[in-house]
C-alpha cells in the first residue's frame, strides 16, 4: 500500500515540474525566439544591392507589368493581366563599338528595335539580348530603290522604297515595304544612354509600344527614353525600390486607337520568378 502511495505521489511531483517547462517555453523562450528572427531581417537593399548613384542592379531581374493609371488617379479603372497576357520587362546596360551608327526601326504602328551599323556598311547587327538577335547582310546601293537583307545566306525579305531618299551618306533611313506592312529607319544618337529596356510583347489596350527603347538618366532616379519616334518617348520615374511609373510622353494622331495612359514595372525581389536567368 505505502509502495503505491508512493509511486502516486511520484507521478504527481513529475507533472508539476513538466507543467513548469512548458510555461516556460510558451512565454520567455518562445518571446526570444521570435526576437531572434525580427532583428536579424535582411534589408531589401542588403539583398539586391541597391545604389541610386550606379543603376546596374535594375539588370539583375526581370521586371512585370501592370496597369498603372490608378496610381496617378485612384478614381480611374484597374486593367489586369492574366499569366501569359502580362508583357514582361527586362533592362540591360547598352554596349555597342564606339563609332557606330545606330538605327532605330519602327515596324509599322506596332513595335520598336534597334539596329547598327560598324565599319562594314553591308551588315546590320542587332543589340545584345534583346528578342531580335540575327546578323543581316544588306544587298543595296546607295542610289537604289530596293532594299534586300540576307540572313545566314539566304534571302529574309525584299523591301521597296516609300518616298525619296532623303540622305545618300545613309541610304538605310527611310521607309520600306508597302502599306500597310512598313518599317521606317531612322538614325539616332545613343549619347549618355547607358541601359536600355525590352517589353517583350503588345501591352493589351494601351498605345505603349512593345519592343527596345534607349533609357538616358534626366534626374534624381527617373530615365527617359530616347527616341526618333514621337510616340517612343517615355519617362520612368522610381516610386520606391521594387518598382517604376512610366508615363507616356506622346499622343496618339487621329484615328489611331489606343490608351495612352500610365504602367508600372515591379519586381520582387524574394520571388525567384524575377531572378535574371542568363
Amino acid at each position: 500500500m505505502k509502495s503505491k502511495l508512493w509511486f502516486i505521489v511520484l507521478i504527481l511531483i513529475m507533472s508539476c515540474k513538466n507543467s513548469r517547462k512548458v510555461e516556460l517555453i510558451d512565454t520567455s523562450v518562445l518571446e526570444t525566439v521570435k526576437d531572434d528572427i525580427v532583428t536579424e531581417e535582411i534589408p531589401i537593399e542588403q539583398k539586391i544591392n541597391i545604389s541610386w548613384n550606379n543603376y546596374d542592379w535594375l539588370t539583375e531581374f526581370d521586371w512585370s507589368l501592370m496597369d498603372g493609371r490608378d496610381y496617378v488617379d485612384p478614381a480611374a479603372e484597374h486593367i489586369y493581366w492574366i499569366g501569359d497576357m502580362t508583357p514582361i520587362v527586362k533592362i540591360y546596360k547598352l554596349n555597342i563599338p564606339q563609332d557606330s551608327d545606330l538605327y532605330q526601326v519602327r515596324l509599322r504602328n506596332e513595335m520598336f528595335y534597334f539596329m547598327y551599323q560598324r565599319d562594314e556598311k553591308d551588315k546590320l547587327y542587332p543589340l545584345e539580348n534583346t528578342f531580335y538577335s540575327n546578323i543581316l547582310d544588306i544587298r543595296h546601293v546607295p542610289i537604289s530603290s530596293r532594299l534586300t537583307l540576307i540572313l545566314d545566306g539566304y534571302f529574309y525579305s525584299g523591301q521597296n522604297r516609300v518616298g525619296e531618299q532623303t540622305d545618300p551618306n545613309y541610304p538605310l533611313v527611310g521607309i520600306w515595304g508597302e502599306i500597310p506592312h512598313l518599317t521606317e529607319y531612322r538614325l539616332i544618337d545613343p549619347t549618355g544612354c547607358l541601359y536600355y529596356m525590352d517589353i517583350d510583347k503588345r501591352i493589351p489596350g494601351f498605345a505603349i509600344r512593345e519592343g527596345t527603347y534607349l533609357l538616358k538618366q534626366t534626374g534624381e532616379r527617373a530615365f527617359e527614353t530616347i527616341s526618333s519616334f514621337p510616340d517612343g518617348q517615355l519617362r520612368l520615374e522610381f516610386i520606391d525600390d521594387q518598382s517604376m511609373l512610366i508615363t507616356p510622353l506622346f499622343t496618339l494622331p487621329d484615328g489611331e486607337e489606343g490608351i495612352v495612359g500610365e504602367v508600372i514595372i515591379y519586381y520582387n525581389p524574394d520571388n525567384p520568378r524575377f531572378r535574371r536567368e542568363e
